[in-house]
């Protein structure tokens, strides 16, 4: 699913005609007519007059999920941090660790949508410490979230930059609170900005649909 994996196969001896590179990908169908960001934020119970950086996925630490924790205590008092994820109730032992954030738990796929469109800026803080986050992951996320419309703010990774760049969404360090706070700062202060790299994801993201994916796989078989 990356061409980080694929480098690492083939050094150990698979040929390279052998493998092909299939990033995951994102039904549009799903996320073509959400809620409006004043409804998702209704129903979220989160404050409109308020800037959101959203994080919505599993909590786990090659996740980055710490670094994101850091990097709301470094965050200005008009952004509010917001996590949505995890298993049931597993927030409950985050809340009183981590009260610059506000964990809303877990909510099912078909909110997501909405969820997304709730926020100003979705935030993707994988950690480079391992290598199945640095070279052989393609998160799920990370399509939905070029799917929203909403400026992302993402680690920059060998695996995340081989969909994203500087200019489809805000690329900072991995594992540095202080970077990706910056990060967060420069979507919310720059909207105008934000909201081209956003556009630019979007249209990126079409290429990146399931039913594409099938067919570049089926594509080469075809000859054989």
């Amino acid at each position: 699913i990356t061409n980080g994996l694929k480098d690492d196969l083939v050094a150990s001896g698979i040929p390279e005609t052998k493998l092909f590179v299939a990033p995951d990908a994102v039904d549009l169908d799903d996320f073509a007519n959400p809620e409006s960001k004043l409804q998702a934020r209704e129903r979220l119970s989160v404050p409109q007059d308020v800037k959101a950086a959203f994080y919505i996925g599993i909590l786990d630490p090659w996740k980055g999920t710490d670094t994101l924790y850091g990097a709301a205590k470094l965050l200005s008092p008009d952004i509010q941090t917001v996590v949505i994820g995890g298993f049931d109730g597993e927030e409950q032992a985050l809340i009183p660790l981590h009260p610059e954030v506000r964990f809303l738990g877990y909510r099912p796929y078909t909110e997501l949508p909405g969820n997304q469109q709730a926020a100003d800026v979705l935030v993707l803080p994988n950690s480079g410490k391992g290598v199945l986050s640095a070279k052989y992951t393609s998160p799920l996320k990370l399509f939905t979230y070029m799917a929203s419309g909403v400026p992302i703010v993402a680690s920059d990774l060998p695996s995340i930059r081989e969909i994203l760049s500087e200019k489809n969404a805000y690329l900072v360090p991995a594992d540095t609170p202080e970077a990706l706070a910056q990060g967060i700062h420069e979507a919310v202060n720059h909207p105008e900005e934000a909201k081209a790299r956003a556009m630019q994801a979007y249209a990126d993201v079409q290429e990146y649909t399931w039913e594409k994916r099938a067919q570049k796989i089926l594509s080469p078989l075809a000859s054989i």
